[in-house]
Parts: structure tokens; sequence; C-alpha cells
């Protein structure tokens, strides 16, 4: 099979694959699971360290380091745990405030599939990624005790990226890409009826686009600088706001969703010819994503819920050992800023600061195939909620406290 013929292969396999998530409930706003190799040291300096080709998402500039056509293929396993302690929540007509909830998450498979390409030896690269970066899925069931901030949340975004490499000199290459971006929310809730509850959903889709950039420098030999850049992508989705209140139980209705842009620099520095160590930051510019919003196609306003996200920082160290020509071993630690604010942090993210701890391996197969293994765990700070829908006359006043778990395998061909 020609390069070419097998690349447009890959191509459509990878779309397929992107569908396979829109299936799945991804737990947290943003997903960092878009390399096995890279969970298994934190993703520290990342942007710097090209191992393969799962590298075009993190930093396209990478590309310059990996000779020939190569493939990265990986599932991630996310199982979150979220727990949820009644501290006062109010619900209208009085009686009892329902049930804790449980673990409103479930197992999540994550996939990611990634490609690039040296079309003109030691100048040029093109490549392309297929990822589900953005994400929520939670599901309290109707009759917890914040059930009137929500019950039901569904996020899913995927992001189609070709881009393209170029090594200016042995030293300093430059890379980017275009973002092809589908996002579906459904958020569902129980409202006031007046008498009694009610149950009302939100729900729409839209596509957009956004880009990235990003620089490689090696000033000395054993040091890799890296730099990348990823622009912030502004959906307007269109679907309906379902509801027994409204005239006919259902309208249609607009709301804004805006991905965070994301700024981050690395670090990859060789110690001899066994050791490596990595470290990186970096900037999430949350801030973009103030509230959800419907409005009816006549403008007007219809609900409104503050989410004021703040912009914030994740730092992270890490290192490889290369035990043998077979084995590569690797670890790292995170530490991962929470965007929710004590005044507006809601049941739909119930997020806290994020402490990392991982440790992965690549068992190399042969001179063309190798495997990667990965597993993390992630500790969510305690944390507290209160807040009120006025509209609702109720309050959610909770202790939240969680852990991630997160194995994962990944696949590496090239030729």
């Amino acid at each position: 099979m020609s390069k070419i013929k097998f690349l447009a292969v890959a191509g459509v396999s990878a779309l397929s694959l992107s569908f396979a998530v829109s299936q799945a409930e991804a737990a947290g706003f943003y997903l960092q699971e878009q390399s096995v190799s890279g969970l298994g040291n934190a993703f520290a300096g990342q942007v710097a360290t090209p191992r393969d080709s799962s590298i075009v998402y993190f930093n396209p500039a990478g590309m310059t380091h990996l000779k020939g056509t190569n493939i990265n293929v990986g599932v991630h396993v996310i199982a979150p745990n979220s727990e949820m302690d009644n501290t006062g929540s109010v619900i209208p007509f009085g009686g009892a405030t329902g049930d804790d909830g449980g673990n409103p998450y479930s197992p999540s498979p994550v996939p990611n599939m990634s490609i690039s390409h040296e079309t003109i030896k030691d100048k040029l690269w093109l490549g392309a990624v297929v990822a589900a970066p953005f994400g929520l899925g939670s599901d309290y069931g109707d009759d917890w005790f914040g059930r009137f901030d929500s019950t039901k949340t569904k996020l899913k975004t995927i992001e189609i990226t070709p881009s393209f490499a170029y090594k200016f000199s042995e030293k300093f290459s430059v890379g980017g890409g275009l973002t092809y971006q589908i996002a579906h929310a459904k958020l569902d809730s129980i409202s006031n009826g007046g008498t009694g509850e009610v149950s009302s959903r939100l729900e729409g889709d839209d596509t957009s686009f956004g880009w990235n950039i990003g620089v490689l420098y090696e000033p000395i030999d054993g040091t890799v600088l890296g730099a990348h850049y990823r622009s912030n992508i502004y959906q307007e989705l269109e679907g309906e706001l379902v509801s027994s209140l409204l005239p006919g139980g259902q309208l249609s209705a607009t709301a804004e969703l805006n991905t965070p842009e994301i700024a981050q620099i690395g670090i990859n520095q060789r110690i001899n010819e066994k050791w490596s160590v990595q470290a990186g930051a970096t900037w999430f510019g949350w801030n973009s994503f103030d509230n959800i919003t419907a409005y009816d196609l006549g403008g007007t306003q219809r609900s409104r819920t503050e989410q004021n996200y703040q912009t914030t920082w994740a730092f992270g160290v890490g290192a490889e050992y290369e035990m043998n020509d077979k084995w590569t071993l690797r670890a790292g630690y995170q530490f991962d800023e929470t965007p929710t604010t004590d005044e507006y942090r809601t049941s739909r993210t119930p997020d806290g600061d994020r402490h990392w701890i991982a440790a992965g391996t690549t068992y190399k197969l042969n001179d063309k195939m190798s495997l990667d293994f990965a597993a993390t765990y992630i500790d969510v700070a305690e944390e507290t909620i209160n807040v009120s829908r006025n509209s609702n006359l109720a309050s959610l006043q909770a202790d939240t406290d969680g852990h991630v778990a997160i194995v994962a395998l990944g696949l590496n061909y090239k030729f």
C-alpha cells in the first residue's frame, strides 16, 4: 500500500474513531489525555518532547524530530469519582431535599489518533490529529438535593486538526494547524413549576474553527525548548429549550460556548545516555467561559447561569529512563489549578485544584512498532458549593471531594 493511500485510509479511520468519542461522557471540561506516552510523565514538558506523532496535538513543530511516516493511536479510560455532602441546601415547596446523587460519573474511554509525514526530507512535514479535548458528563438523577442546579450534563467536542511543520535549521522549527471543532451540549435540571417540580433541558450543536502555532528550539545538544499557543474557539450552539413551562413545551434557542485559549512552554533536558528530565507550564484562558445563557430566536434571554471561570496555570515535572533497547520508563507530577470559584462553582463542574501522580512505559516491539502504557491518579481538592437559583427559590450548599484514576494504552507505527 502506498504511503498516500495509507494516510487516506488512516484519516478515514480517525474520523470514525472521533465519532465513537461522541458517545462517551468525559470527566472535566479540558481533557489533556491526548497522548499515552505524555500521560506517563503527567505531560511535563510535553511541548518540547516529540516521542511520537501525538506531538502534533501539543506542538506540531515537534514533527521535525520524526523521520518518515508515524502513526499513533491511543485510548485513555478515565474513571472519576466525586462525593457531594449536603450542608444546608434549600428547595421550593419544603419537604426533604433528596439523596446525595452518588457518584455522578461513569468510566469513559477517550481515544485519540495522530499522523505525521515527512514530505520533503529534513524540511517539511504534514500531519493531522483527531481529538476530544473538551467534555463534561455527569448524571445525579432527578431526586438528589441539588437537582435545581443540575441533574444531567453532557458536553462533547470533536476536533480534527490538519497541521504542518517546517525545519528552518538544525536548531529551530515552526509548526501550526487549523482546527475544525464539532460541539454538542445538553444540560438538564429541575425547575420550579409554581405548584411542583418540572424538568427542563437546554440542548444544542454547532461547528467552528480555531488555530494553533508552535516553535521548537535546541540551543545546545541535549536541550530542547518548546512553546505552543492554541486559540480559543467560539461556538453558538443552536437547538432547543425544553420545559413544560413553555408554550408548546419547547422553543428554538441558541447558547454560546467558548473554549479557552491555551499557551504552553516546556523543556526537555537530557542528563546522560539513560536519563532525561522534563518540565513545563501551561496557561489557560478560562475567563472566556463566564456564563451559560440561552436566547430564543427573537433575542429574548430565557435562562442564564453564571460560571465566572478564572484564568489558571498548570505546572509539571517529570523524568524518563531508557533502561535498555526495549524499555523506556517515565514518571511525573502535575499541579493543575481549578478555574472554578467558591461563589460560582456548580454541580456541573464540582472541581478543585488537582494533583497528578503519573507513571508509564514504552515497550519497543521492533524497529517499526512500539506500545505505550500509562497510569495516573489525580487527587481533586475539597471545595464548597454555595449557589442560589432565585428563579427557582432554591439553593445548593454542599462540600465536594473527588479523585480520578486513568489507565491508558497506545500503539505507535512508523515506516
